[in-house]
């Protein structure tokens, strides 16, 4: 498993609060988002708990499904 830097921990939380907060104003589940975005459940529930850093194309894949652009998705 992926470990945190903890230069970007902030970051990284914030990243997964806004994907968990998003995903729910579209009313999706977990499942869903992941399956919009051909990752694992377990992927976005770690994404959304802030314990992995994920890959831009995992970020961008977010916020494709999200409907949103990416600089949403990191702001405080």
């Amino acid at each position: 498993m992926a470990t945190k830097n903890p230069r970007n921990e902030k970051l990284i939380i914030t990243f997964g609060a806004n994907v968990r907060k998003y995903r729910n104003v579209k009313g999706l589940t977990m499942n869903e988002l992941a399956g919009l975005c051909d990752v694992e459940l377990g992927t976005i529930s770690t994404v959304e708990r802030g314990v992995v850093n994920c890959t831009i194309s995992t970020a961008f894949a977010i916020s494709k499904a999200l409907e949103i652009t990416i600089d949403k998705l990191l702001e405080e």
